[in-house]
């Protein structure tokens, strides 16, 4: 009887053995209401979109991929380039997918896949939060010209700043959870509106220090890994040196000195304004937010100047042409200087400055009393001032 038994394992063993193991990872399933429409499967690397695969979608929808990778990589399901799932593909995973072909990303059903559907809960909350936004939004549009605006301005204000911290919170956590997934890099570079990142090295670098350190040494071959690595030394690297930096351009220090040329050929010292309130401006005419800003400056100059107000604007220009012109249309009328040295220019170096529209207030013996005043902070903090 024992020696049945063993020889029934053993055959077991040997059909088992010659099963042969799924050399690829497979993606299937449906795309509905996209009949004759392209459905792709890309890879995400660093710099490049590598198409893997297509498909022509028929009535029914039915796709079929497959592919190879040693690691987890990020994939793409696309009809469009803003139609899309994104994917954290294993090897010899078997994913089965059932999507909406008019909006990819909206509640599809996926699975064979955990960092995938990490990755959709990722992006279902980051859109939540960016709907509330733009509803309050729409909802301040829909008082402009009404009394009311003024009332439930910096309310809204607040409930939007709240939306923004608690999607902030979600985040931080959902990194925690998930430091050894690619599902917390990609948490790292969410953006709650243009240009505006939920995480910020500044802020919180520890997050980004946390899952570099977890993956490079899971993942160490990982072109994106390999990419965030370099990215959070040279994160570091920056924030020691903005560290320095900002000690020299914290509220209540002297602001460094600036000596550079204006248009006709002068050459102006910031320190030459002493006993004046001065707006230091750092801008450009390529640089759309500035030029919508300007018409702020030109409101606040006229109403103030004869108060003891001026402007100090410092172009990241390249071209002394684009200056000058953005200067004529915009009717700017106070002093303007600029190396032409674009992101290389020396003030904007010697002030830290990562974006612009940047400013910094000065009081009348040239000291730092307020930074990055726009709209109506600007207004505010001026006739706090003068008036």
């Amino acid at each position: 009887m024992i020696k049945k038994i063993f020889l029934f394992i053993f055959i077991t063993v040997i059909i088992s053995s010659c099963e042969p193991e799924p050399e690829f990872f497979t993606i299937t399933g449906t795309v509905k209401n996209a009949n004759g429409v392209k459905l792709y499967l890309a890879e995400l690397q660093t710099n490049n979109v590598n198409f893997v695969d297509s498909v022509i979608l028929n009535d029914e929808g039915s796709f079929a991929f497959k592919g190879k990778t040693d690691i987890p990589k990020f994939y793409a399901l696309r009809t469009e380039p803003y139609n899309y799932i994104t994917l954290i593909i294993n090897p010899l995973e078997q994913i089965i997918i059932h999507a909406n072909g008019t909006d990819l990303a909206n509640n599809p059903s996926i699975e064979g896949s955990p960092e995938s559907k990490k990755i959709l809960e990722l992006r279902k909350n980051l859109d939540a939060s960016v709907n509330k936004i733009d509803s309050l939004g729409t909802y301040y549009q829909s008082l402009i010209g009404k009394a009311k605006i003024h009332k439930v301005r910096d309310s809204l204000r607040q409930v939007s700043e709240q939306i923004i911290i608690d999607h902030t919170e979600f985040t931080k956590s959902f990194i925690l959870e998930n430091s050894n997934s690619l599902a917390g890099l990609m948490a790292l570079y969410q953006q709650i509106a243009p240009r505006r990142y939920v995480l910020n090295p500044k802020d919180h670098i520890e997050y980004f220090e946390l899952i570099d350190s977890s993956l490079i040494s899971i993942y160490p071959s990982s072109e994106a890994v390999k990419a965030l690595h370099s990215q959070v030394s040279e994160m570091k690297r920056q924030l020691n040196s903005e560290l320095e930096t900002d000690n020299n351009t914290n509220i209540g220090s002297i602001a460094p000195e600036i000596t550079l040329t204006s248009p006709i050929g002068d050459t102006i010292s910031l320190s030459s304004l002493k006993g004046k309130y001065v707006l230091l401006d750092f801008w450009a005419s390529w640089c759309r937010p500035c030029r919508v800003e300007n018409p702020v400056l030109v409101k606040n100059y006229k109403k103030y100047k004869e108060k003891g107000f001026e402007i100090f604007q410092v172009s990241l220009d390249k071209k002394k042409e684009a200056w000058l012109d953005a200067i004529e249309k915009d009717e700017l009328i106070w002093i303007h200087v600029s190396d032409l040295q674009f992101w290389n220019s020396a003030p904007a170096k010697q002030y830290g400055i990562q974006g612009i529209p940047a400013n910094f207030l000065l009081d009348r013996n040239g000291r730092i009393i307020a930074k990055n005043l726009r709209g109506d902070a600007l207004e505010a903090k001026l006739s706090e001032i003068f008036d």
